[in-house]
């Protein structure tokens, strides 16, 4: 186990005050939380449900509303330009949805936002010559998913996660953790080893941790969403 005096990682103890929010949707919302979890520059991710008109909506009652992450990244570091084109570079916004509760959307939080949204879109539709289903959305609300959605391969590793449940005792508190979303990132397969390496002693991890983490990073495991 850690060492209970650590209160927190490392690395989450380093993130900057000032942060920006990015709200996308695209398909099942357990390998976009990993993918953009795996970016230096961003600082935590949640998933979630929005887009929708009924209050509250849970996995089972979704109505409306579609499968969303929403991750807070640091200016200093990225902006939100960049996460557009990740966006539209990790799934197939070209390809008409066959459920509106997995479609591609952007939910913009500023009018620079959806100016750059708008553009982003645009410019895909004339280089692929294609439609794009995308919708761009104003943000409204965002209602957390319930906690076996968040951090979802973490989460599938109990002693990675008890570990982390000793400085973070719920799963809504490790939504916020920069640590806990990097390392679903890495188990998702996403990131490189070297970077692994590089990063590894930030995350707050003991060294049965950091092995458990090591040899589940080095092959990917795709993980479908029920339907």
């Amino acid at each position: 186990m850690p060492d209970k005096r650590l209160i927190k990682p490392p690395l989450d103890l380093a993130a900057p005050e000032q942060t920006v929010m990015a709200t996308f949707s695209m398909g099942c919302f357990w390998s976009p939380d990993a993918l953009f979890g795996s970016v230096e520059a961003v600082v935590r991710t949640r998933v979630g449900y929005a887009g929708g008109t009924s209050a509250n909506p849970t996995y089972w009652t979704l109505a409306d509303h579609i499968e969303t992450l929403q991750l807070e990244y640091d200016p200093a570091k990225t902006n939100y330009s960049e996460l557009l084109q990740l966006f539209f570079s990790s799934h197939k916004a070209t390809r008409a949805p066959w459920k509106r509760q997995y479609m591609s959307a952007m939910f913009y939080h500023n009018p620079e936002q959806e100016q750059q949204a708008r553009q982003a879109k645009a410019h895909l539709m004339k280089t692929t010559g294609e439609k794009v289903f995308t919708e761009i959305y104003p943000f409204e609300k965002f209602y957390l998913a319930e906690d076996r959605h968040q951090k979802y391969k973490l989460q599938r590793l109990p002693a990675l996660l008890e570990e982390f449940l000793e400085m973070y005792p719920t799963i809504t508190d490790l939504t916020h953790s920069t640590a806990a979303a990097r390392i679903n990132g890495y188990l998702y397969g996403y990131g490189n080893l070297q970077n692994l390496a590089h990063e590894i002693d930030r995350f707050g991890l003991s060294p049965a941790g950091q092995k458990i983490l090591f040899d589940n990073a080095k092959a990917r495991r795709t993980i479908r969403c029920s339907s």
